[in-house]
């Protein structure tokens, strides 16, 4: 089973690759698509659609996307417009913000975590209400 397959990443479409022998710093903005980091990447990352983190990757910056999935190592904030994945084999330092949060086992996190506005979750058409019956 490929490393893809075994994260469950390979339903996923990759338009950008940082490779496990590459290493990158400066500021990487891309509005739309898919961002994949098996490297070295530092700096601020904007991505308008899914990043992806893989075992090897390690990025020491700050971040914002669609859906952030984390394999690797993370130093700095993430903003994830959607959802967090934090796979086993993930370190992640720095405080984040999402709208879903999923940590599996053997993950590790240390910062601060917080709800995105619940603004972010109407602009994204899939709010769910839940309505408590009233004590009698």
């Amino acid at each position: 089973m490929s490393t893809k397959e075994k994260d469950g990443f390979n339903t996923r479409k990759v338009d950008t690759l940082i490779g496990k022998e590459s290493s990158f710093k400066g500021n990487l903005e891309a509005p739309g698509g898919a961002v994949r980091i098996d490297g070295y990447f530092e700096g601020e990352l904007h991505i308008g659609g899914d990043l992806i983190i893989g075992e090897t990757g390690k990025l020491v910056g700050n971040l914002v996307a669609k859906n952030v999935v984390v394999a690797g190592e993370v130093k700095g904030s993430i903003e994830s417009r959607g959802r967090l994945e934090l796979a086993p084999t993930a370190k992640v330092i720095g405080d984040s913000k999402m709208v879903t949060l999923i940590i599996e086992d053997g993950a590790f996190l240390q910062g601060l975590c917080a709800p995105l506005p619940r603004g972010e979750l109407k602009e994204r058409g899939k709010a769910l209400l839940v309505d408590t019956p009233a004590e009698t």
